[in-house]
């Protein structure tokens, strides 16, 4: 409960939102082979870069998340300052992704063989079908109409971009950042997308589910000209991770680095995660996340705080499909741990009901930690970031006293058993305006939390 409270009614808040939180949790492998190849701190920024990856792996898995099957669908963004270690999630990432590579490597080959007869002056006629190949780890350094052309060759598969520079989006897709916003939100919700053209010769794409997941890491600017619209979903739709602040740390004599034994654990994970299949259902992780988003409503509406009652339920979703991504690689762990690689893959395929009977168990007081920490950070991360921006384009009043007011005295809080409006109105601050009060009484008094005893006078109920 504690990383919880921190984190309530801060604009700037007291919780480091990196890693250090996750204590001495003890990750699955592959994982706790990434975690090792970086420092401490980065181990929420590194969290939030694989399990994209994961999720992109095992794309025939869903798991249900409030009544609904969810593909483990994840839009990523590691935000720090210059210099500030992202390039070490590299190699990382790149290991996960190894298997992916290798085969698009071969599409590659093949699309350049292509070109080369193009180029050879061959006539139209005596050219071979030009090659639709199933490449999945797609570059954003393109234009919307190329990209929309790979997604939808995939062949029903994930797709999986990284960029380490997020100015890439920013500049590339500048005069199309709308078009860019569309498409990362419809690729969250894995919805239909569709790109109609007139010519014959350019790109129209109907995709039915699109399976797209997306890592970029860039500086606090880049990250403001990528989400420059806070209000059409792209926000709630991303997981924001923070690098830590580097600036005054020693060069350390002994950095850490990927090992090839990681590298091979790394591998053996990610071989068996695109085995696994299923529709899933976790009940226990349910019930957390909901309690989880319970305990934030609750803060933000003694608070009055519209903002973080508005982030927290895809942020919820968004956590509970990484800790999925977590659970898969115990999983993996598990059917690892006594058997080779192709012993693990004969056991998937012929017990289609084993990888939910595995992440049942799986749901441990460990994993549900984990949801925590991944989901407190997140909120603190975009509420620090966003939330002045939010509240400006949205025109959420917001009190100037919540940067100096503590989680266990919030506006509610502060008030006495019995109050009137004018006490709630200094409660709220001295710049509140007569409809936000009484528009806050209202949402009080419908939630049970306050019933009226006079014409200006409220009581708390028990």
């Amino acid at each position: 409960m504690r990383i919880f409270i921190n984190l309530m009614t801060y604009n700037k808040t007291n919780i480091k939102p990196t890693g250090s939180n996750f204590g001495k949790i003890s990750f699955p492998l592959g994982i706790r082979d990434s975690i090792a190849s970086v420092e401490p701190d980065m181990v929420m920024p590194l969290i939030a870069s694989i399990c994209p990856a994961i999720g992109a792996l095992a794309t025939n898995v869903k798991v249900s998340v409030h009544g609904q099957m969810n593909s483990l669908n994840l839009i990523s963004y590691i935000v720090g300052n210059a210099a500030s270690g992202k390039g070490s999630l590299d190699p990382v990432i790149e290991a996960w992704m190894n298997e992916v590579r290798a085969n698009d490597d071969v599409y590659h080959a093949l699309e350049d063989d292509y070109r080369r007869l193009v180029r050879s002056g061959k006539k139209a006629s005596d050219l071979p079908a030009e090659p639709k190949c199933p490449i999945r780890f797609l570059t954003l350094n393109t234009t919307v109409a190329n990209l929309a052309d790979r997604l939808a060759n995939t062949a029903g598969s994930h797709a999986f971009s990284f960029t380490p520079e997020a100015d890439t989006v920013a500049k590339r897709w500048k005069s199309s950042v709308s078009d860019f916003s569309v498409m990362i939100r419809q690729a969250y919700d894995a919805s239909r997308y569709e790109r109609e053209a007139h010519s014959t010769n350019a790109v129209t794409v109907h995709i039915r589910q699109l399976l797209w997941n997306v890592v970029m890491c860039g500086t606090h600017d880049a990250l403001y000209r990528v989400i420059s619209n806070f209000t059409d979903g792209l926000l709630t739709r991303v997981a924001i991770a923070r690098m830590p602040d580097n600036t005054f740390q020693p060069l350390d004599a002994s950095p850490r680095l990927l090992s090839e034994d990681a590298i091979t654990n790394i591998a053996r994970v990610a071989h068996l995660l695109p085995l696994m299949s299923g529709e899933l259902y976790l009940d226990r992780l349910e019930a957390h996340g909901r309690r989880w988003l319970e305990k934030v409503r609750l803060a933000a509406l003694k608070n009055d705080d519209h903002t973080m009652a508005s982030q927290r339920m895809r942020i919820c979703v968004t956590s509970q499909r990484m800790v999925t991504a977590v659970m898969l690689c115990a999983a993996a762990e598990k059917l690892l741990a006594n058997n080779d690689v192709s012993t693990a893959e004969a056991a998937l395929r012929n017990n289609p009901q084993l990888l939910q009977q595995m992440m049942t168990s799986l749901q441990s007081s460990s994993m549900l930690r984990i949801f925590d920490v991944i989901a407190d950070s997140l909120l603190a991360n975009v509420l620090d970031l966003f939330r002045d921006k939010i509240e400006r384009s949205s025109q959420i009043s917001s009190s100037s006293s919540r940067l100096s007011r503590g989680s266990n005295d919030t506006i509610f809080d502060s008030l006495p058993h019995e109050f009137n409006v004018i006490n709630a109105t200094i409660a709220k601050g001295g710049n509140a305006s007569s409809n936000s009060v009484r528009m806050m009484l209202r949402n009080w008094t419908q939630q049970g939390l306050i019933s009226r005893k006079g014409d200006d006078l409220y009581v708390k109920t028990a």
